[in-house]
């Protein structure tokens, strides 16, 4: 055995379709993982996300050109988070790239390999102007047997450092370090916990995976697939195309121009996206949260204020961590603004009184736990910070 999809297979995980890649969709109830991430470890086979190298002295110069960040200021060992946008400026999907000797990979979770590779061609076509004197090479690296594996959770640091030593204790966020195997441990993470990205050859990727499994008892470490995105990407809120499927949304709306370098020279959607970021805007995102009892929110569901909707419901669950129904709406931006009561949401059974909420939703476990200070197996220090 190989690969981590026929491990999956063997271990009888249900399997989906992400970004045209076949991977664990869960591995056991959606509460076992949903614990997991919050409490302990959880642990994810990522070999969906997209990874794309662009190597060459002229690296730099196609990259940052593709995606809205600033990619000069990070240097070898050390990756950005930023948003690609299209030519309106609406987002088209988020990356991750990371700084390398000889170039850049990017990865994103949403954005096909194939379509990566097709926009920075597109790029090369204004090489001269860009001064891109030597054409980088590109590659899809999933062709070449790449993929990546995360672990998450509050004491995910702990057990990636008995596996690879307390170096990973000190990765700063955004960071990350390559190991004996050829195997690079990205520090980064959407959701409010540590986590921990693992990026190279699906065969050390697999015997990563065992290796954790075989370590990971004592933290009650638990497997799992994408599905425990659907609650976790609500309750700490950013960029994911399921979450914004049947909307085009631009950076304003979604309240992320932090992932936006406006002061750059160029970068696809800049013309759009700075007239956007100047302009009052008609919505924007706010977190809601209902008031008393509520049979359930859906997407679509109007927002009330006086009677009147100023705007509609795009996602919610049922929040574990906060025990009540919670959502993401975009409403008219007079309206968007933190902790307003006198909010109601029209479902399809009932109105309900809701107010809004300032995002993420929840404050995660991992921001309390310090390892200098705790462990979730050293009885000689406090397990947890609670």
């Amino acid at each position: 055995m190989k690969s981590l999809y026929d491990f999956h297979l063997k271990n009888n995980a249900k399997m989906g379709i992400y970004n045209n890649a076949n991977v664990p969709a869960a591995y056991h109830d959606p509460m076992v993982e949903y614990k997991a991430v919050r409490e302990n470890a959880l642990l994810v086979d990522y070999s969906h996300m997209s990874i794309v190298s662009v190597m060459g002295d002229d690296a730099w110069a196609l990259v940052n050109y593709l995606v809205s960040a600033d990619v000069s200021i990070i240097r070898d060992e050390q990756g950005i988070y930023s948003l690609v946008l299209n030519e309106d400026g609406s987002v088209r999907g988020d990356v991750y790239v990371l700084c390398a000797s000889d170039g850049y990979y990017i990865m994103s979770e949403n954005i096909p390999a194939s379509e990566l590779i097709a926009g920075l061609n597109a790029i090369l076509e204004k090489a001269d102007e860009l001064d891109i004197q030597e054409t980088p090479e590109i590659a899809d690296m999933r062709e070449q047997s790449w993929g990546a594996i995360l672990l998450e959770g509050p004491y995910s640091w702990e057990l990636m450092s008995e596996n690879h030593g307390f170096d990973v204790i000190g990765l700063p966020y955004y960071e990350y370090m390559n190991t004996d195997d050829e195997l690079m441990v990205f520090r980064c993470g959407k959701h409010g916990e540590f986590a921990y990205m693992i990026v190279g050859q699906q065969e050390q990727l697999l015997a990563q995976w065992q290796q954790l499994l075989a370590l990971g008892g004592k933290y009650q470490l638990q497997t799992g697939g994408l599905d425990y995105q659907k609650i976790v990407r609500i309750e700490n809120p950013g960029w994911d195309e399921n979450l914004w499927a049947d909307y085009a949304v631009n950076p304003v709306e979604l309240q992320m121009q932090w992932a936006v370098q406006y002061d750059k020279e160029g970068f696809v959607g800049k013309d759009a996206a700075e007239a956007l970021s100047h302009s009052e805007g008609a919505r924007k995102v706010i977190g809601m949260v209902v008031d008393g009892e509520c049979a359930g929110i859906a997407s679509g569901d109007s927002v009330l204020v006086d009677g009147q909707t100023v705007g509609q419901v795009v996602n919610a669950i049922f929040s574990p961590a906060l025990k009540r129904f919670i959502a993401l709406a975009l409403i008219d931006s007079e309206y968007a603004w933190s902790d307003i009561s006198g909010f109601t949401l029209q479902t399809g059974a009932e109105t309900v009184a809701a107010k809004t909420k300032g995002m993420p939703f929840i404050y995660n476990l991992s921001m309390l736990v310090n390892p200098t200070e705790h462990s979730f197996i050293d009885a000689s220090k406090a397990k947890s910070a609670l």
